[in-house]
């Protein structure tokens, strides 16, 4: 039997940035049906080995984009995206979900329609933006070309479903408590969980688990995918600016699928909440759910812990025991510079004003809940081959702002890239570029290491090359071993190993929103449209006026101050993440 390597994808939260994770997993999904076919070919003189793929975990768009992936898992046609190739150029909708889902369909103009306020009339606003638009998406995605198959590189031994794992954020919270007064006292000392995930297992007939939803692939229609609905729409529910959803699960999926729990020895023991959680009332246990990422934006335990079984020890990370990986995909990895750390522990440099403070409190909170030294630890280590990350890199320009926004989607605090079409394709581009690059330098292991045992082809024909230097292998270091060669984990096929080459057609536009003209106009008119719907319905529903004329006249003007004050705000951030564009992606000449 070959020698087999685990691979566990994470994928970090992103919001429009989901385009570039998109790409990332559009070439991944290329590389290895490439690899799996060629391993079939006569004279095939390549590495020999398997790998698989047993679980996707995500948070917020990198849940959502996890959630497609898992659909195209399980169909025999995917139309992969080039840069400037006239037959691959734009793919059919129905054959890349995740290209029509984050490139074409998501942008500004649903985002900022009515028709979520025209449903719901008498009602409170429910987010800033329209989120009619992502329960298309949802919809659309299970619209896909192609056969139910089993993917050869999806699963673990012969379950061949895939563990999929979505994190959400309990606006309700799961209670735990614990006997610390004393044996006869009856109080017991409680906290509430807020960071939560639903755990799907999806297949071809798949077995059920302890707290999974088992989801048959051929059968869509059920209860438990409308679930899988809801969960793909939570995930993503970026705290007022997209809309909640309402959750029920089964109190019993919290003594198997939570993330409270202990080592025992080599093992991982969930903590149950409490009992109070178990009662009959509580089925199902109801609550309401935004953002997975505004606890853990970047969910890789849950993802290490499946693939080491449930084991509290690391997977061996050695390089030549290595047989397991976990993958993160960050759109926004968390770097942090000098003058950040200056700002953040100086506390003359920050203004102290009640506006100030609040935002600075839950930012405070937000980075507090991702604090995770041990991962940092892990991530920065050159000679740990169980972990990596994949982030966004492309050449600067020189300009700070290119170094700031390898991403055109980066602007405006991650919401930049629902502005423009092209930021979007561009990212998803780079994406798959980027991923081609850690494939092609990155994501190996020494050539002597224990997955290579059965490999008896061309072995210097496969090496590792140094980047820019194809004539020369590369050189790397494991468990203390220096100038070591390395083989590929994935092999690439020879088209496969072309480098994609971004050109200047495919550079973001955002010249047209820059420049005054129509195309200007009409986004500043989309804006203004949907401030005037949000405000008018706060002032209606939510906000208390006196009765009489007086009222009636401190509403009208509540209204046309807001709905101004609104979109002035929404019309200046966006100019000014325009305008980053403009200067992360052009020289001030206005030429690439």
């Amino acid at each position: 039997m070959a020698k087999t390597f685990e691979i566990g994808f994470t994928m970090a939260g992103a919001i429009s940035a989901g385009a570039y994770t998109a790409g990332v997993m559009d070439f991944f999904i290329e590389a290895l049906d490439s690899y799996y076919e060629a391993k079939k070919q006569p004279g095939w003189d390549g590495p020999v080995h398997d790998v698989r793929i047993p679980i996707m975990a995500g948070a917020s768009a990198g849940g959502m984009t996890s959630a497609i992936c898992a659909l195209h898992a399980f169909r025999d046609r995917f139309d992969h995206v080039w840069p400037q190739d006239e037959a691959r150029n734009i793919p059919d909708r129905r054959r890349n979900r995740l290209y029509s889902s984050w490139v074409e369909d998501i942008d500004i103009e649903p985002l900022c329609e009515t028709t979520d306020l025209e449903k719901t009339p008498g009602e409170s606003v429910r987010s800033l933006l329209c989120c009619d638009v992502i329960d298309r998406i949802v919809r659309d995605a299970f619209d896909m070309e192609g056969a139910i198959v089993g993917r050869e590189w999806i699963g673990r031994g012969d379950d061949r479903s895939l563990r999929l794992r979505l994190t959400v954020t309990s606006l309700r919270g799961v209670p735990y408590s614990f006997q610390i007064y004393g044996a006869h006292d009856p109080r017991r000392y409680g906290m509430l969980n807020h960071g939560e995930f639903v755990d799907f297992k999806i297949g071809v007939a798949p077995t059920p688990s302890d707290g999974a939803y088992a989801l048959d692939i051929s059968d869509t229609k059920t209860d438990d995918w409308e679930l899988f609905r809801t969960v793909a729409k939570a995930t993503g529910a970026f705290p007022i600016g997209l809309a909640p959803r309402r959750l029920s699960r089964r109190p019993l999926e919290y003594r198997f699928a939570s993330r409270i729990g202990y080592g025992v020895g080599d093992a991982y023991r969930i903590i149950d909440p409490d009992q109070w959680l178990f009662e009959p009332a509580n089925d199902p246990y109801k609550f309401i759910a935004v953002d997975g990422g505004t606890v853990d934006n970047e969910p890789l335990e849950m993802t290490r812990r499946y693939l080491s079984g449930g084991a509290t020890e690391r997977n061996a990370s050695d390089g030549f025991n290595t047989t397991k990986a976990v993958i993160l995909v960050a759109p926004f990895p968390n770097y942090i510079e000098a003058k950040t750390l200056n700002s953040a522990v100086d506390p003359h440099n920050r203004d102290i004003g009640l506006m100030s403070i609040s935002g600075a409190l839950l930012t405070a909170l937000v980075n507090q809940a991702r604090f995770k030294p041990d991962e940092l630890k892990s991530a920065a280590d050159d000679e740990y081959y169980s972990r990596y990350l994949i982030a966004p890199s492309r050449d600067s320009i020189g300009t700070p702002e290119s170094i700031a926004y390898p991403i055109a989607c980066g602007v405006m605090g991650g919401f930049g890239g629902f502005l423009h079409k092209s930021f979007r394709r561009h990212d998803y581009l780079l994406g798959r570029r980027n991923a081609q690059a850690f494939l092609r330098w990155h994501f190996n292991l020494p050539e002597n290491a224990g997955l290579f045992t059965d490999f008896k082809g061309d072995v210097e024909k496969w090496l590792v090359r140094a980047p820019g230097d194809p004539a020369k292998p590369k050189r790397i270091s494991a468990a203390g071993q220096t100038n070591l060669r390395a083989l590929p984990i994935i092999p690439l096929t020879e088209r496969l190993s072309k480098e994609i080459v971004i050109p200047p057609e495919e550079l973001p536009t955002p010249q047209e929103l820059f420049e005054a003209g129509p195309a200007r106009r009409a986004l500043e008119r989309r804006l203004a449209d949907r401030a005037r719907g949000v405000v008018d319905r706060l002032v209606d529903v939510d906000l208390k006026f006196n009765g009489g004329p007086f009222g009636w006249l401190e509403r009208v003007g509540a209204k046309r101050v807001g709905a101004k004050l609104v979109t002035n705000k929404a019309t200046d951030a966006v100019h000014g993440a325009i305008e980053d564009v403009m200067k992360a992606f052009y020289k001030q000449s206005g030429a690439p």
